[in-house]
């Protein structure tokens, strides 16, 4: 099945400051590669795309580190395309010209991460962090939004609970309001790394205590909505490699989409072997990065495939 989208995923760097024990920029994945999207690829990807209208950055590594970030903003903003940062910074190192950008050029949404209301909890995840360089950079964010009469960039305080911290979240919710933020739980991908101590506590916040319980009790995977992107926002690395998602850290579809045709990149036989996979209507093969994910490998154990009905309200939903 052919698909045209209006929205890309966009990682506008894969270095993170930051050693964060489960991320796979800590871990060093070579096939993502360390470096940051340069201004002029993007422009190339816009200019011969204009078909682009929504681009949703930062992924795989900390977006603020780019230092051409605030022309990369002003040119889509430019070209009156929607900006959004929905996939989480963890805003410890950003300049006054790179935050004020984000309410000048109407960044949609913000996504921060932030896992505790203390240092000492803050630090035991997010390691080399400092939580109050994180709540000053958000309190500018607000100065710069007041200043322009501005209700964007929608501020995120994503928390994350496990055993250390789980009794901070009544805490966060109160920091989230004072900072005028919405919270957002967040179950840990890996639910036996410093599981949760106070289960009944993270149930009656996120409504289960952890992923696995989401799936047991579900039947399908707590992230198992990232598949929609092979549809809506096809995901492109900071050097042009075609992810597909940006759960991917296996392979690539293409090897770069900054001077290709980038239509047709997401409907080449692969992407569109690993769309037929994900709907059950192809078996899995050795060479489609999906067959390595725990999203897809508990897609295949449930036979919860995604469906039609899915694809079509997502890509309604990102043309909204």
């Amino acid at each position: 099945m052919m698909i045209s989208p209006t929205a890309i995923h966009l990682d506008a760097c894969s270095i993170c400051q930051l050693e964060c024990p489960l991320c796979v920029t800590a871990e060093g994945v070579s096939i993502i590669g360390r470096g940051y999207l340069a201004f002029e690829s993007f422009r190339r990807l816009i200019d011969r795309n204009p078909w682009i209208r929504e681009v949703d950055f930062a992924s795989k590594g900390e977006m603020f580190l780019n230092k051409e970030l605030v022309q990369i903003l002003q040119y889509a903003h430019g070209k009156n395309i929607s900006l959004d940062i929905g996939h989480g910074v963890n805003l410890n190192h950003a300049g006054e010209e790179a935050l004020e950008a984000l309410v000048k050029y109407q960044v949609i949404g913000l996504r921060v991460s932030i896992d505790g209301i203390t240092q000492k909890t803050y630090q035991r995840y997010r390691v080399g962090g400092n939580l109050k360089r994180v709540i000053e950079n958000i309190q500018k964010i607000n100065r710069y939004k007041a200043k322009y009469h501005a209700a964007k960039p929608h501020l995120i305080f994503q928390f994350i609970p496990f055993g250390y911290n789980d009794h901070e979240m009544e805490g966060a919710r109160l920091l989230a309001r004072m900072l005028n933020m919405e919270i957002c739980f967040h179950l840990n991908r890996v639910p036996g790394f410093f599981p949760v101590q106070d289960r009944d506590m993270v149930r009656r916040y996120v409504g289960h205590a952890d992923r696995g319980e989401y799936l047991t009790g579900k039947g399908k995977g707590y992230m198992r909505h990232k598949c929609y992107q092979m549809w809506t926002k096809p995901h492109i690395g900071w050097d042009g490699k075609l992810f597909g998602c940006s759960t991917n850290i296996w392979g690539v579809y293409a090897d770069t989409v900054f001077d290709e045709n980038l239509v047709s990149c997401i409907n080449n036989e692969k992407m569109q072997y690993a769309r037929d996979m994900l709907m059950g209507s192809k078996p899995p093969r050795t060479d489609i990065p999906c067959l390595k994910c725990f999203i897809y490998q508990d897609i295949l154990e449930y036979s919860n495939w995604i469906t039609e009905g899915e694809v079509f309200s997502a890509v309604q939903a990102v043309k909204e």
